[in-house]
């Protein structure tokens, strides 16, 4: 790797204003805790990311990026490397082309939701409550219920994505490409520049009234009384098929840990798959009741409990 402090110069001429060391990762996840980003960059614009692309190859350095950081766990020690967060009215645009909504890939699902509300095309109302942004929205697929049962994921309304990867080259990628899974995606050292989103047209109107809906209905069925990252685990598939599918939360529930609490952080009374950092939680204290909660269903059903938030970095003890 090459001399730290000329990699930091280096950085701070290609970013004026937009690089920072030992960034404290709480304030950039919904979980409000995790240890130091050593290096975190935020490229306003395409030619800025290809320039931090090429001073971390150049110096080595490993490179994670981060969206809106609603779904992680970022571990007490930190990420070592160069932390990317696209920002800036360059990642946050959009527009309509007929039937087709372009975002950017930092713009947030909640302003997503409201224009395409407002340009008049419907499919994206069930992200509303989904917190988040539109690049890491699709790297997830995420996905949720709506106020009638029925499942929605992200990859349902994407036409294509334009992508960057980390020696700068861009491209574009249809769903095929992308491999659209349940919670997750085939993409690998692949940057999310902008998303084509395939809608319908729909009245105004109608549309934010069944935002409005799923809101009211989110609130009711989810804790968001303390920050979080919603569920933690993924539901786990029926043992034999036609066997009725049981939720990880209604499992946790079962097995008597609602309202467990380790240090800071506590499984919700309320939905048993949150945990909830009560104002001074650990990263160590969400991986204890993490294990517990595995260790109580597996014993309780023989079930196998699958993270679905994402830890970072990825590597090491604890998860």
């Amino acid at each position: 790797m090459r001399d730290l402090s000329i990699v930091k110069k280096e950085l701070l001429a290609a970013l004026p204003g937009r690089v920072r060391f030992d960034e404290p990762m709480r304030l950039h996840t919904s979980f409000h805790l995790g240890g130091p980003a050593e290096i975190w960059a935020e490229p306003n614009g395409e030619q800025q990311l290809q320039k931090v692309l090429s001073i971390a190859s150049t110096a080595a350095l490993p490179i994670t990026l981060i969206g809106g950081g609603a779904n992680l766990l970022v571990r007490d020690e930190g990420i070592p490397g160069m932390v990317v967060h696209l920002a800036g009215s360059s990642f946050q645009y959009s527009r309509r082309e007929g039937s087709i909504f372009i975002a950017g890939a930092a713009l947030p699902l909640e302003w997503l939701v409201r224009r395409t509300q407002e340009a008049g095309l419907s499919g994206a109302e069930f992200l509303a409550g989904v917190p988040g942004q539109v690049g890491g929205g699709i790297r997830m697929n995420a996905g949720t219920h709506d106020d009638e049962g029925k499942f929605h994921h992200f990859g349902d309304i994407v036409q294509s994505i334009r992508v960057m990867d980390y020696s700068g080259n861009g491209r574009s990628l249809n769903p095929d490409q992308i491999g659209f899974r349940y919670r997750g995606t085939e993409l690998k050292n692949q940057i999310v520049l902008e998303a084509h989103l395939d809608l319908s047209p729909g009245d105004p109107a109608i549309v934010a009234d069944r935002v409005k809906r799923l809101w009211e209905f989110k609130k009711k069925t989810q804790d968001w009384s303390s920050p979080s990252v919603g569920c933690i685990f993924k539901n786990p598939k029926p043992h034999a098929p036609g066997e009725p599918a049981k939720g990880a939360g209604w499992m946790i529930d079962q097995a008597g840990l609602k309202g467990t609490r380790i240090g800071g952080a506590m499984i919700s009374n309320k939905h048993a798959n949150f945990i909830m950092n009560l104002g001074d939680a650990k990263a160590a204290d969400v991986f204890a009741l993490i294990a517990m909660a595995r260790e109580k269903v597996k014993k309780q059903f023989g079930a196998d409990l699958e993270l679905e938030v994402q830890v970072l970095p990825s590597e090491g003890r604890g998860e």
